[in-house]
């Protein structure tokens, strides 16, 4: 094993873990949304829109969609559920945890999952990964129990999602 306890690298390793499994849940959970709402699997999701599928899940990729001429969705903003912006656990909550196909699913169900790893998901953005840059307190507090745990909670998500 290529691990050092107290490297100097330490900090910046567990920061680029947690932000890749951030992505990983991210994917998971967007995936999972679309396909358990019936979205088409040959229409992209960024191109195309459709309007019974948002109005029925409150679901687009941008929280404000326009064809050139008017808003689709007028009164979507940037708190809608939207693949913009990264606000995936909005969509987990809001889409996946009420759905009994995901009941032994950690985050994005009803499955088991640790407090802190559950409090890291949920304060995850893509700006993390430069959160240690100069950063005498830096937020959240890595270290390889953490992350090592984050790594299975992905492995479980990945395993048991639809």
């Amino acid at each position: 094993m290529s691990y050092k306890p107290d490297s100097t690298h330490d900090r910046h390793v567990w920061l680029e873990l947690y932000y890749l499994s951030g992505y990983i849940v991210e994917g998971i959970t967007v995936y999972s949304a679309y396909k358990l709402n019936g979205w088409p699997s040959n229409d992209d999701i960024k191109r195309c829109y459709n309007e019974s599928f948002t109005h029925q899940t409150g679901l687009d990729f941008y929280y404000k969609r326009t064809d050139g001429e008017r808003i689709v969705f007028p009164n979507r903003n940037i708190r809608s559920l939207s693949v913009q912006g990264h606000r995936f656990q909005d969509i987990a909550k809001n889409l996946l945890k009420i759905n009994p196909s995901f009941n032994d699913v950690p985050y994005i169900g009803m499955g088991d999952i640790d407090p802190d790893i559950e409090y890291l998901i949920d304060n995850w953005r893509p700006e993390i990964r430069y959160k240690y840059i100069g950063a005498n307190d830096p937020f959240p507090q890595l270290n390889q129990d953490v992350i090592y745990r984050l790594i299975n909670t992905c492995r479980i998500i990945y395993a048991k999602h639809i």
